[in-house]
């Protein structure tokens, strides 16, 4: 899985809400998805006080108001954060996968059948899913070890044939 980044270009234009307080939106991007990094800015005289959040989760860092590498380490903080390397990071990689893996799952259904993802305690399969009906009648069920996977055991369960095998035109 490729890591989140944010160029240090995009930090650098945090400079008057880093500067000055107040709030700014700044999306970390890696290719299959981009999350939006949501930063709240306290000052004071000596430091800067941020407290930066993805969603539900949320990480702070305080900053020196004169030091010349502060853009920099905003932006290894919110790097950190968005790839896991610090405890409320790891939670937000847990989410972001299991948003992922709901939409992959979701595009190999029919139409009317809802899947629901939760995380597992199976270290070899992370992912769960349940695919019902609008009456909530259950069609499926199943585990795999990352959203692809995920996705080839629902629709293998559901009876279709996986693209690229077989189909004709």
């Amino acid at each position: 899985m490729n890591e989140f980044t944010i160029n240090l270009r995009r930090v650098m234009l945090l400079e008057g809400t880093l500067e000055h307080g107040g709030s700014a939106t700044c999306p970390l991007r890696r290719p299959e998805t981009i999350v939006d990094a949501h930063i709240h800015v306290e000052n004071d005289d000596r430091d800067h006080h941020l407290q930066v959040r993805f969603g539900p989760f949320t990480g702070s860092i305080t900053l020196r108001r004169g030091d010349s590498t502060k853009y920099m380490s905003l932006r290894d903080f919110l790097q950190d954060v968005a790839n896991g390397r610090t405890e409320s990071g790891q939670q937000i990689q847990r989410a972001i996968a299991l948003i992922e893996a709901l939409d992959c799952v979701s595009q190999v259904l029919p139409e009317g059948l809802h899947a629901y993802i939760t995380p597992t305690t199976d270290e070899h399969h992370p992912f769960g899913t349940v695919v019902t009906n609008d009456q909530g009648e259950v069609y499926a069920t199943a585990y795999g070890s990352c959203k692809t996977a995920l996705a080839e055991a629902v629709r293998t369960k559901l009876g279709q044939i996986p693209e690229g095998r077989g189909e004709r035109p």
